[in-house]
């Protein structure tokens, strides 16, 4: 397995869930993403790491999922 996937704390967990959290929530309690959202990357382990902010990292090593069009849905 790639070593990235790995828990960097650890080494035993693998990637769980990957998102990217301002950490404040809109009124309705759903999470906001925002220039200074950080990616938070939770591991099977337990363990979770916190990245750099958007505005801030490296747009190469962020990990992205990529949408058509089609599969995006109009603001709330």
């Amino acid at each position: 397995m790639d070593d990235e996937a790995r828990c960097p704390v650890c080494g035993v967990g693998v990637v769980a869930d990957i998102r990217y959290d301002a950490g404040d929530a809109r009124p309705d309690g759903a999470p906001m993403q925002t220039a200074d959202s950080r990616q938070v990357t939770e591991y099977s382990c337990g363990h979770v790491v916190r990245g750099p902010r958007l505005d801030a990292a490296d747009p190469d090593r962020l990990d992205v999922e990529r949408r058509t069009s089609e599969e995006t849905v109009d603001p709330a």
